[in-house]
């Protein structure tokens, strides 16, 4: 198995001017004194950039460049390149260059941009194809395709791009026949079942997309004179999936020589509160399925507008440790501001970066890239957004499927997850629509835990009698009085009679169980009337487990201990009592991730609340108790933690005997 070094890749902008060698000579140093393999440089970045380059802006920026260059090969700095833009980001009062000529990106609802470009207007290709080209030349090792390469959110437009005419006529020779933008967005947004060209669309995008992308490895691969690489920075799984990407094409596409890289985006670019941070282990894990397993993988840290006035030093280290766990090939830090200051304005930086070091280094040498993650599967199709039903009047943002709810839910309760599916899985919201019957059937004869909305998708689809559930109809807020959840089943773990509240939810589902199922909770009206059943519990005809809540998006409830009780009871049983992962509690949002490499597992849990916890882990059968750990605090060098081992119910406990603090994770290897 691979052994990882931790190496810092810092992103910067060195504007043009007279003190260009003054300021990459300081870059340069800063890199020596904190131990910065690579720099990566931005060129027209944020408050520098005019839209998409003049010729006379690409000369100036290139020259500027050609000057840094040989001052960081000299130093011993590696140097990539980061173009600040593709087809830009965003309008922010731009216009397009007057000496360049490029057809604007154009919204579902017609709206044209004044800076933003359309993937289709062969000038831009030209345009972008021969700028990468021409800057290769000066011997970058990774040269960037920044995240407005993308369809979506391109402010000021509504949604974003991609209804330009010429994209209309491309998929009108797809299907035979001319289209108009307001009969594709009216068909693609239908609500119920997808209209055929919904998928026809996305896959008209996917190739345009595509073929751009082939033309920049082109490009470079022409003109670098040594091995230089291309590298995606990428959004939200859910919004590409609307764009139809299709993940192994588009880096196959990118790649060089069987070269390429991946910048994952996965944290805020500011101060979370650390229970948000279940995102960001959904999506380092994710992403991982998506991209071919030789990209180099450099996850972005990003800080916007910067200084620790922005994001904390604990809340970068804290999401830095998080993509060292996952196995990360370099980290892509992006702390300084744009504004074109010398490196030494912000010596903060530095600091963070050598406080964090012995923490990184630590993980790095002991989870190798090849761990997996084990827990209840919260598993994705990348083709999702092709399958989703659409409610009416919502457009393009009806679009939705997403594996963050169900990790959100699970993690903040203590309960690892796996992007990969496992006898335990997980669905909510409209996800359900995009799995196979057969895919669903397998998983129901699994464990599987279901929300409202996808317990509707699966008995629309005549699943209901495996999940064991009548849907009745949607309750919405406003048509009646439902307020409380109360435990009705003692194997829900909680006391029977304990109250919870739903009052706040915009709807619940009305179903009662079916064919054998139990009730664990029901909802209430103040005056105690039954609506309904909350949670609901089913062992079906396939051997399977199945556990119902009646709200969208557990996640979205109050969260207390006693759902917390409920959650892992359902996993319990959903597992047939052989839940193969530890469970924590011990404190609220205590974030676990089970790793496996071999036969070798290792067990981290994350205090994302700002108290201080002892955590407690049930271990699974099979896994050996230890009577120590180690504490990663923010910025901190790893210390010994001694565990208490305990029996309970059958069932073995380690408690940790000293706190971990908000931020700061136990990592057990067992």
């Amino acid at each position: 198995m691979s052994r990882r070094t931790l190496r810092y890749h810092l992103r910067f902008q060195i504007i043009p001017g007279r003190n260009v060698e003054r300021d990459a000579r300081a870059l340069a140093k800063f890199c020596r004194a904190h131990g910065i393999e690579e720099v990566v440089l931005f060129f027209a970045g944020e408050e520098w950039n005019n839209g998409l380059l003049s010729g006379k802006e690409e000369e100036r920026w290139f020259r500027t460049l050609r000057r840094i260059k040989p001052i960081l090969d000299k130093a011993g700095i590696i140097a990539s390149l980061n173009p600040w833009m593709t087809t830009l980001h965003s309008d922010r009062g731009r216009a397009f260059p007057s000496d360049r000529t490029f057809r604007p990106m154009v919204s579902p609802r017609g709206e044209v941009s004044g800076a933003c470009a359309s993937f289709a207007d062969p000038g831009w290709r030209e345009y972008l194809c021969r700028l990468y080209g021409r800057f290769a030349t000066l011997g970058f090792r990774v040269l960037w395709v920044e995240d407005d390469f993308r369809y979506h959110n391109h402010s000021p437009l509504n949604w974003g791009g991609g209804f330009e005419p010429e994209v209309l006529a491309r998929f009108g020779k797809k299907i035979g026949r001319a289209v108009s933008r307001e009969e594709v967005v009216a068909r693609i947004t239908q609500p119920g079942r997808p209209h055929p060209w919904r998928a026809k669309w996305m896959e008209t995008w996917r190739e345009i997309q595509l073929e751009v992308a082939e033309g920049l490895a082109k490009a470079v691969a022409g003109n670098a004179p040594g091995e230089s690489t291309l590298g995606l920075m990428s959004s939200g799984l859910g919004i590409h999936s609307t764009e139809g990407r299709d993940w192994q094409k588009l880096f196959a596409a990118l790649s060089i020589d069987g070269r390429v890289a991946h910048r994952p985006h996965y944290a805020s670019y500011d101060d979370w509160p650390g229970a948000q941070q279940a995102y960001c282990i959904t999506m380092l894990d994710a992403q991982r399925r998506l991209r071919p397993a030789t990209a180099e993988v450099a996850p972005e840290v990003e800080n916007f507008p910067y200084t620790r006035w922005t994001k904390s030093d604990s809340m970068a280290w804290t999401q830095m440790a998080l993509a060292m766990f996952y196995g990360s090939d370099a980290l892509l830090l992006n702390l300084f501001p744009f504004v074109g200051n010398p490196i030494d304005r912000e010596p903060q930086v530095g600091e963070l970066l050598d406080r964090s070091r012995a923490g990184l280094e630590w993980i790095a040498r002991r989870f190798p890239r090849e761990s997996e993650t084990l827990g209840v599967g919260v598993p994705w199709r990348e083709d999702a957004q092709a399958h989703v039903r659409v409610k009416p009047g919502v457009g393009m943002q009806g679009f939705d499927a997403s594996p963050l709810e169900p990790g959100a839910f699970l993690i903040s309760y203590g309960i690892p997850t796996s992007s990969r599916k496992q006898k335990v899985n997980a669905l909510f919201g409209s996800l359900a629509w995009a799995f196979s019957d057969k895919e669903i059937g397998e998983m129901l004869a699994g464990g599987l835990m279901l929300d409202a909305v996808s317990a509707e998708a699966l008995c629309e689809r005549g699943f209901g009698a495996l999940i064991g559930v009548r849907f009745k109809r949607w309750l919405m807020r406003q048509e009646s009085t439902y307020s409380l959840e109360c435990a009705t089943a003692a194997e829900s773990g909680v006391p029977v009679g304990h109250y919870s509240s739903v009052n706040t939810r915009e709807r619940v589902a009305m179903i009662e169980p079916r064919g054998g199922a139990r009730e664990w909770s029901a909802i209430l009206t103040p005056e105690s009337r039954r609506v309904g059943a909350c949670v609901v519990a089913h062992r079906n005809r396939l051997g399977g487990r199945v556990v119902t809540y009646a709200v969208p998006n557990p996640a979205q409830l109050s969260r207390s201990y006693q759902r917390q009780a409920l959650a892992q009871s359902a996993v319990r049983f959903l597992a047939g009592g052989a839940f193969e992962s530890p469970l924590i509690t011990g404190g609220a949002h205590l974030a676990p991730i089970h790793f496996r490499a071999g036969e070798r597992n290792a067990l981290v849990v994350f205090n994302h609340s700002p108290d201080p916890a002892r955590p407690v882990i049930r271990l699974p059968r099979g896994l050996r108790a230890v009577s120590s750990g180690t504490l990663l605090a923010p910025l901190a060098k790893p210390a010994a933690i001694r565990l208490s081992v305990a029996r309970k119910g059958g069932a073995t406990l380690l408690t940790s005997r000293s706190d971990i603090p908000y931020l700061g994770c136990l990592v057990l290897e067992l």
